[in-house]
């Protein structure tokens, strides 16, 4: 899946507007009473905690491959206040199954990392017993400049080499296809879009927001090559990425000066409930 390091404070950069898609998602779980939810790709585990909350009666796991999101979601679980059903392991999706005992299982924008991910979510949509949620967001802005720049950019001389397959991550499918892979598990299911139009401030805000996670493979590797070749392609790669996000995103002043980029996100959303054994949705 993912074999490059994330880090989970700037990826907590823009920890209210990253949560509302995981609440929206899991607003439409209309589980009663769940003894065992997962929580697959927890990143820093904030939104994982309010699983914890939510099912005070239930064993809230949170999973994720990056160690270092896990250990700071670990420390997180550990301090005054935090739930004691909460509960967060380092396993690779990709290597995890659920077991007949899991009730719930949620993912926030992980899939995408994962190629091919359809036949996956239709092994752990099998799985799952009659009765159980599984509820999943991906981004789907891959055809927005944000994205899309990434990929132009990774096909040019200079950064090709470095950056080949890079984009090749990423990737989900379209709303039907998730709606067929879901009703033929048997699941009672809901899939919808929503763009949300993000007001962000800063002077770079769009790079901000996608070098905490889309452009992180990318960034990684540049810095890689700079260390091992003495050459300078992340400071230039950085510098034409910001120039055309500052070009392709308006920015706008409020009436008291504040400087405001709107940044639109489209985001998928699949939901569903085992058979007809549960609440309809």
């Amino acid at each position: 899946m993912r074999d490059f390091t994330w880090d989970p404070e700037q990826y907590s950069v823009f920890a209210d507007r990253r949560a509302r898609p995981f609440r929206d998602l899991v607003g439409r779980v209309r589980a009663t009473d769940p003894k065992v939810v997962v929580d697959l790709g927890c990143g820093p585990g904030n939104m994982t905690a309010t699983l914890a909350e939510r099912w005070p009666g239930a064993r809230v796991t949170g999973l994720d491959s990056s160690a270092d999101m896990v250990a700071s979601a670990r420390e997180r679980a550990s301090a005054p206040g935090a739930p004691e059903n909460l509960h967060f392991e380092q396993v690779d999706a990709q290597r995890w199954a659920p077991g007949p005992e899991v009730d719930v299982v949620v993912s926030n924008a992980m899939l995408q990392w994962i190629p091919d991910h359809r036949r996956l979510v239709a092994g752990w949509l099998d799985g799952l017993r009659p009765g159980a949620w599984f509820a999943v967001q991906v981004p789907g802005n891959f055809e927005a400049p944000s994205h899309a720049t990434m990929a132009e950019l990774s096909r040019r001389p200079e950064y090709a080499a470095v950056l080949e397959g890079v984009m090749e991550r990423e990737s989900v499918y379209t709303p039907q296809e998730y709606l067929e892979t879901l009703i033929a598990a048997g699941f009672e299911a809901d899939v919808w879009e929503t763009t949300y139009s993000q007001p962000l401030t800063g002077e770079d805000p769009v790079y901000d927001w996608v070098r905490g996670a889309a452009l992180r493979p990318s960034l990684q590797r540049l810095e890689e090559a700079d260390r091992r070749d003495g050459t300078n392609l992340l400071e230039r790669y950085v510098q034409e990425y910001k120039r055309i996000m500052r070009a392709s995103y308006p920015t706008y002043v409020t009436p008291d000066g504040v400087r405001l980029t709107d940044y639109p996100f489209r985001r998928i959303f699949v939901v569903g409930v085992k058979n007809d054994l549960a609440p309809s949705i």
